[in-house]
């Protein structure tokens, strides 16, 4: 049997709930002095092949490993009556704390049992998808609500209850198999990632089932580096280089070259400097003919004003990206990690090709396997805990980065008439320019590919819409959308996805022109009208809700909070555990939609998220009336 399962660790009691994934049928077992199923989950174990969790390999299976390598001990002890039930409970209780505090006092917060000794192979979802990387986290209750799960229930009941009645069991019964129904759907959405393993796992022997994206393009790295150079994988993931300094002119190449004395004097200044650390070591900015271009370790950025800018019969929006822009800058500058050798631009260059001729062949598995391998690279270059450690690839990589797409734009801005810079973004750049000048454009593209011998793609925009250089809309002449920042509505699942109806109103204002009531009230997915509040251990909310007698009752609220705004809902609050109190959506009454209900009316307040919509408008719009 293969299973998603999830584990209740209480002082006065122990529950596991299972989900069997090909017949769905649920599994469960506790531990209690009234209910005491230890032979029945034992026998459950003993025929399950393999289970998968959230965080199960820091928490849930350790207790499970814990439970089946002391049952044969327990069973002995209980015939005797040398221990009792509750004494049972009580060890696995203090393995569930003792795992906590060990997590708690880590920098990693990760502990797990060794592959070798695991006893029910597992698969971790959390580790998967990156979540417990401190940039990326989520926790199951948050990623309910960024699913629109029907049931977001957080536990009521003290994890340090001793005295738990039957009325309680059913409760958190009913509470753990949530959670594994909540996984189960969380597994579903994972498919993709989890055949992308598999197929890395068959064709390479790599063991990446639980590794999320960047590892696995690591750790294919390392595997075909040492296929390539015979040495010993253990003895290589040792290897490092510290520098105690980097000079940035020793990272710029000679071809890197600029006309105008605004480039130029960025050009001396980055060649000027000699950092000792790599974060906030470059924060340039130049102004070119009216746009500002901003130089940073993570690379070039810039953006017009706010506005809609939009092709015309006489002037078109183009697109220019790198492809593949920083593999291939390690490519053809021959960059590689000093501690690896020249060798490695081999492998590298290897694995560039083998993922063209997989793509070519529509292989997608192994194309996307090995295009993670190489973005991995850059990343872990400024890693201190990867074999791939060393700044100097780092810097190089970014320098030249920027530094090459600047001398496309300012080659571009010379040469062409009439050219209106829009935006600039790590590995590409977007511009207005006369129709008539486009074949000049791409005589410049094709000069500058032969200079860097990087390729050029490009793509024809009818219209972009532009906050910030985070925050746009751009829509290809084919029809095609790309959303970012206040405009996305479809996010990563790690992210707060908040009054998604926002975005999706913007989009139709934009993209359609439909006003923005008319999206907001014809728009029938009460999930998208729902916020998300999370609270810490330093604070909780409240909301202050009338009884049936018209006296105002304060309900406190759980961790992870999903509402909406409604004219006929409650004021919420958030307490801090120091006395203050913050009014959340001030002005807004609110209500709590923790557990889906289905009704003819949600009593939404449509005019606060129209207000919200045409206020995103007003920012972008009279910013770019200011200009005329």
């Amino acid at each position: 049997m293969k299973l998603v399962y999830d584990l209740e660790t209480l002082h006065g009691m122990f529950s596991y709930t299972g989900l069997d994934v090909d017949t769905e049928e649920v599994y469960q077992f506790v531990l209690h002095k009234d209910r005491f199923e230890l032979e029945e989950l034992i026998e459950h174990l003993n025929q399950t092949t393999h289970l998968i969790g959230y965080n199960c390999i820091s928490f849930d299976y350790p207790i499970l490993h814990f439970i089946l390598l002391s049952y044969k001990d327990w069973k002995w002890e209980l015939a005797g009556c040398y221990i009792t039930e509750q004494d049972v409970i009580d060890l696995i209780y203090k393995k569930a704390q003792a795992l906590i505090e060990q997590q708690n006092a880590s920098i990693f917060g990760s502990f797990g049992i060794k592959e070798s000794e695991v006893i029910i192979p597992q698969m971790d979802l959390f580790k998967m998808w990156h979540f417990n990387n401190p940039a990326r986290s989520q926790s199951l209750k948050g990623l309910e609500i960024s699913m629109n799960y029907h049931n977001v229930l957080d536990m009521t009941i003290d994890h340090s209850s001793k005295k738990i009645s039957i009325k309680q069991i059913a409760e958190i019964l009913h509470y753990n198999l949530n959670d594994v129904l909540a996984t189960y759907e969380f597994y579903k959405l994972s498919f993709d990632k989890i055949q992308l393993r598999k197929d890395l796992q068959k064709k390479y022997g790599l063991k990446c089932i639980n590794f999320p994206d960047s590892k696995i393009g690591e750790s294919l790295i390392l595997k075909l580096y040492c296929q390539k150079t015979g040495l010993n994988p253990w003895d290589v993931k040792k290897l490092r280089t510290e520098r105690s300094s980097i000079a940035l002119k020793d990272c710029i190449p000679d071809y890197i070259r600029f006309k105008t004395p605004e480039f130029n004097k960025l050009l001396s200044t980055l060649k000027s400097k000699v950092i000792t650390e790599t974060k906030g070591s470059i924060k340039e900015s130049v102004i070119y003919k009216g746009f500002k271009y901003d130089y940073g370790t993570g690379g070039i950025h810039g953006a017009i004003k706010p506005g809609v800018y939009e092709s015309t019969d006489t002037h078109i929006i183009l697109d220019v990206d790198v492809g593949s822009m920083y593999p291939t800058i390690g490519v053809v500058n021959k960059l590689f990690p000093q501690h690896l050798g020249i060798e490695f631009c081999e492998v590298y260059n290897g694995i560039l090709e083998d993922r063209m001729i997989a793509k070519a062949q529509k292989n997608m598995s192994v194309s996307d396997g090995l295009k993670l391998s190489l973005n991995s690279v850059y990343g872990k270059s400024n890693d201190q805990h990867s074999f791939l450690f060393d700044s100097f690839y780092t810097m190089s990589t970014t320098l030249i980065g920027q530094l090459t797409l600047t001398m496309l734009c300012e080659k571009l801005c010379l040469e062409i008439k009439d050219l209106t810079m829009i935006q600039s973004n790590t590995d590409g750049i977007s511009f207005l320019i006369n129709r008539s000048q486009i074949d000049k454009v791409y005589s410049i593209c094709k000069l500058w590919e032969k200079l860097t011998n990087m390729s050029l793609e490009y793509v024809e925009y009818s219209k972009m819409i532009i906050k910030d250089v985070n925050n746009y809309i751009s829509v290809t002449t084919s029809g095609k959308s790309k959303c970012k920042g206040l405009f996305e509505s479809i996010k990563d699942l790690h992210k707060d996805n908040s009054f998604k109806i926002i975005p999706l109103a913007l989009q139709e204002y934009f993209i359609n022109n439909v006003p923005i009531e008319n999206t907001i009230l014809n728009h029938k997915n009460i999930y998208d009208f729902c916020g998300r509040q999370k609270f810490k251990s330093t604070s909780y909310g409240v909301t202050y809700e009338l009884s049936m007698d018209d006296i105002v009752l304060p309900i406190k609220q759980q961790k992870n909070v999903r509402y909406y705004i409604s004219k006929k809902g409650h004021k919420f609050i958030k307490h801090y555990s120091n006395g203050k109190q913050a009014i959340i959506n001030e002005g807004c009454p609110v209500i709590i939609f923790n557990q889906f209900v289905e009704k003819e009316d949600y009593h939404i307040d449509y005019d606060y998220y129209i207000r919200k919509a045409n206020q995103e408008i007003r920012n972008i719009i009279n910013t770019q009336l200011e200009l005329f």
